[in-house]
């Protein structure tokens, strides 16, 4: 008999000690994912209008996919009213899409292309208790976990909202608990090849000092 208490003692204990290693744990999981705020990785993007008097496309300059420079010439229209007017890269980027082709009778107003910025972005809602730690020009790290090989890239603070964008219902609404506050924090960072709009991008909160 003593043996057999002895037994369920011991079973009882294993469960009870195995039992709480995973409430750390999964408390541990819990904390890891709060100090960690994910995005989806943006392109800012232009549409490029045409904006002279009446004419035809007399060069296209860029095409799909192509790199530019501010101040290259992407389109050649020729104006009855103004002759030859150059169509010109308002800043460095690529071009994502063309609209108009070569013969292609254009006016003010009708969009010749979109262009793509070489810069990324990354939209973050923090919480009220958290937005403390974010800050106008604040340099950080933006990891990128979900590639082969985890990249990490600068990034830097670009806006916070200055109200908050909407509140989330908490899971348990115990008495006196108010709902959350996000605010939203947008993180801008130059683009590189390892990277492509529509990826996650995550910052960890305990990177960030103040």
């Amino acid at each position: 008999m003593k043996l057999k208490a002895g037994l369920y003692i011991g079973i009882a204990m294993v469960f009870i000690v195995g039992g709480s290693l995973l409430a750390v744990k999964g408390k541990d999981a819990v904390s890891q994912a709060e100090s960690r705020k994910q995005g989806i990785l943006e392109a800012e993007q232009t549409t490029l209008f045409y904006q002279n008097s009446p004419g035809t496309i007399a060069k296209v300059g860029a095409f799909a996919g192509d790199s530019v420079k501010e101040g290259e010439v992407l389109f050649k229209v020729k104006s009855a009213g103004e002759g030859d007017v150059d169509v010109l890269a308002p800043y460095d980027g690529l071009v994502d899409r063309v609209a108009v082709k070569q013969g292609v009778q254009v006016q003010a107003g009708v969009p010749l292309a979109v262009l793509q910025k070489n810069t990324y972005y990354t939209d973050l809602y923090i919480q009220e208790s958290e937005i403390q730690q974010f800050a106008v020009n604040q340099s950080m790290d933006v990891h990128f976990p979900y590639l082969d090989q985890p990249t990490k890239v600068k990034g830097s603070v670009t806006s916070i909202s200055s109200a908050p964008q909407f509140a989330t219902m908490r899971m348990s609404r115990e008495k006196g608990q108010a709902d959350l506050t996000m605010f939203l924090v947008r993180i801008s960072m130059d683009s590189n090849t390892d990277l492509l709009p529509g990826m996650t991008a995550e910052v960890k909160l305990d990177e960030i000092t103040d």
